[in-house]
This record gives C-alpha cells, sequence and structure tokens, in this order.
C-alpha cells in the first residue's frame, strides 16, 4: 500500500513538470530533457529515475575503502612470504607473480598453495629461481612458514597419472635404454670408493656395467623393480667365499603410503626428464639418458635383507650380513654438493649445457636438490648394506 502511494505521488509530481534539467558539472553544460505526457512516457520515466537512485545508493553505501585497504595488507604479506622462497629471475612486481607461478591463498589459514606444476615449469624455464634449496625440505614436511603464511605445494591429479605410468613403463625405457638379454646382468655397478652421486656432468646420464667382481659395489636404484629379487638371489649364489658386496639402494619411509601426496612428491626425481632432451646435439651422437626406475618407490629393507641373509628364502647357503647402515643425511649432502658443483663450476656447467640444453641444465640442478630434500625431511631412506659369503 505504502509502495503504490510513493509511485502515485511521484507520478502526479512528474505530471506537473514539463522539463528536466540536468547539469554536467566537469563542463557546467546544462542538458534540458522535455518530458512527453502520456502513462506510457511517465512509466518510462518513473522506471528511469527509480533504476538511477538505487544506482546511486548502491555505488555510495559500498564500502569501497575498507575493502581495498585489506586487500592490499593481504597482498603485501603472502607475496613477501613467496618472494623469500620462490624469486623472480628479471624484476617483477607483486601483481605480476602470479604470471610466474600460479598460487592460491586462504587468509583465513594463512596458507599459501603453490601449483607444483607451475612451480618446477617456471623453474625449468628460467623465470623463478630458489633462494635456498634448505627450504624444500621444510616445505616437503609441511613446516615451511614465512610472513606467518604456511607454504605448501598443491598437486593436481595428473600427477598421480604420470607417477602410475612412470611406474608402468620404467621397465620397457630401462630396456630399451639398456639392452642385454640377461636379467642378472643389469647397469647398475658403481665404484668401489663411490659412496655420493656423480660429479662429472656426463656420468649423471651415463649407465654403468654390472658384474659380480670382488667387493663389488653396487646401487639398486637402476635396476628395474621387476628384476630386483631375483638379481639378489643370483648373488646370493655367485658371490665367492671371502668376497664381500656393498649393496646401495633407496626406499620410501615407512609412513609414505602408495600414492599419497606424499608418494607423489617422492615419485618426482625419479621420473623421466622433461627439459633435457631439448638440445640441437644430434639424437644419433646424444649420449643415453641413465635411466631412473620405480624401484626406488617399491623397495623394501625387510625384503632385500631376507632374500640375501635369510635360509631357505632362496638357492644356495644365506649371505652373513656385515653390517646395516643408513646413510641418508650424508647421501643428502653428497647430492647437494653434487648439484652445487654442477651450478657453480663453469667447466661443467657448460658441458652440461652443451648436450642437454640450458632448460634440461636447470631441471637437472632443481632435481637434484628435490632428491636431497626428501631425504633430509624423511620422506626418502638410503639405506647400505654390506654382505659376504
Amino acid at each position: 500500500m505504502a509502495t503504490t502511494l510513493a509511485q502515485e505521488c511521484l507520478l502526479r509530481a512528474l505530471a506537473s513538470v514539463e522539463r528536466i534539467t540536468l547539469v554536467d558539472f566537469p563542463t557546467r553544460q546544462e542538458l534540458t530533457l522535455k518530458l512527453i505526457q502520456t502513462p506510457l512516457a511517465q512509466i518510462a520515466t518513473l522506471s528511469f529515475v527509480s533504476f538511477s537512485l538505487l544506482l546511486i545508493l548502491i555505488i555510495f553505501c559500498t564500502p569501497r575503502s575498507s575493502q581495498r585497504s585489506i586487500a592490499k595488507s593481504s597482498d603485501n604479506t603472502h607475496i613477501q612470504a613467496l618472494f623469500t622462497i620462490f624469486a623472480p629471475v628479471a624484476v617483477a612486481w607483486p601483481h605480476e607473480y602470479a604470471h610466474l607461478v600460479s598460487y592460491h591463498t586462504s587468509p583465513c589459514t594463512k596458507t599459501i598453495s603453490v601449483s607444483m606444476s607451475s612451480f618446477i615449469g617456471a623453474v625449468c624455464d628460467g623465470s623463478v629461481e630458489i633462494r635456498n634449496y634448505e627450504d624444500l625440505s621444510e616445505l616437503f614436511a609441511e613446516k615451511l612458514v614465512v610472513y606467518s603464511w604456511r607454504i605448501d605445494l598443491a598437486l593436481d591429479a595428473t600427477w598421480n597419472l604420470k607417477v602410475l605410468r612412470f611406474m608402468l613403463t620404467s621397465q620397457y625405457s630401462w630396456r630399451r635404454n639398456n639392452p642385454g638379454p640377461a636379467p642378472y646382468n643389469p647397469n647398475l655397478k658403481r665404484r668401489h670408493d663411490s659412496s655420493e652421486p656423480k660429479s662429472n656432468p656426463e656420468d649423471l646420464f651415463r649407465p654403468f656395467s654390472f658384474s659380480l667382481t670382488s667387493n663389488a659395489h653396487l646401487d639398486l636404484d637402476y635396476l628395474p623393480f621387476s628384476h630386483l629379487e631375483s638379481s639378489l638371489l643370483n648373488l646370493r649364489t655367485t658371490l665367492n667365499p671371502g668376497n664381500f658386496a656393498t649393496l646401495e639402494f633407496t626406499t620410501p619411509a615407512p609412513h609414505v603410503t602408495f600414492l599419497s601426496p606424499q608418494f607423489t612428491l617422492c615419485a618426482v626425481p625419479f621420473l623421466p626428464r622433461k627439459h633435457a632432451r631439448q638440445t640441437e646435439t644430434p639424437r644419433s651422437t646424444r649420449p643415453r639418458l641413465r635411466i631412473r626406475t620405480a624401484t626406488p618407490l617399491l623397495a623394501s629393507l625387510h625384503r632385500i635383507l631376507e632374500l640375501l641373509t635369510t635360509r631357505g628364502a632362496g638357492p644356495g647357503d644365506a649371505l652373513k650380513l656385515e653390517n646395516v647402515s643408513n646413510i641418508s643425511k650424508d647421501y643428502a649432502r653428497a647430492l647437494n654438493a653434487a648439484a652445487e658443483r654442477l651450478e657453480d663450476v663453469a667447466a661443467m656447467r657448460e658441458a652440461f649445457i652443451s648436450q642437454w640444453g640450458e632448460a634440461g641444465w636447470r631441471e637437472q640442478r632443481l632435481m637434484m636438490g628435490w632428491e636431497a630434500a626428501l631425504f633430509s625431511a624423511g620422506l626418502l631412506m638410503r639405506w647400505l648394506v654390506v654382505v659376504r659369503r
């Protein structure tokens, strides 16, 4: 009733008005509108005036200034936190950072979720670099807090598909890059005095020959998981009396479950390199990549020891266990040292880039630091086992 009465009063007022003068304040020009005195015209004019009044109320009643100040304050804090960990290689204003690395903020929980795909891509293409690789271990352990913001990695569903595909195809990839009919002759021998990753850029990819020589030093990470048990049983039967065999291998930590987010993080450095193939070197003259297998993601310390040292677990007499050591911290330090040499030593860096390209060099540097951080965070474990006949 009140609304109808107000509309009737407004119509009567409009009926008595023949002209409306509007003033443009910036130009001080007047615009005179002549009203057509018909019922339809009056209704149209009433609708226009009502809509204009409503629009004015919305514009002036919205607290724009307070919203702007809140957004500005929030942007400053989380951008500062991201800049502390992931630094743009070139100068970038805060509003441009989102074009380098995709991320999502949650002010309620003070969390910044960085897209893992975007982060890896930005590092490999050279638009972003990691200020301190030691921060990766806290990032993987979900303990990285900067300026009261907790930073974590966001994994999309495609990563699990990549990991599954890698685990299914690693056997074929190993066969293609390491030809040889004998399953007991895989390419995984290391020098007896080699307890750290290779520092020569060519050795980072060159396959090793495996042979059960006296006091052999073996790295099981390059052996396909489907051949692991048969190779260990072969070692059990062919190791000569009085000889030692030293085995190094990687296993996931007990709390890392299959295809969990932590499992996916552990799989990343073992996946086939994406950028290390992009080079102008002819494929025929390019050395083959030393393929990592899925064995570090599936191996078990208990099962390996059982196959080697338990009576009745396989043919022949059981081997004697001389030593079992967790060398995760030492291995992480060795990986970081090798990665720093790859980055800082000019001759090594240039040799690597000439074969695998600059993006491949950045990717290899990132993956070596990534793997070291997994050991430091306790998600991967590195073992050294010594057995003798």
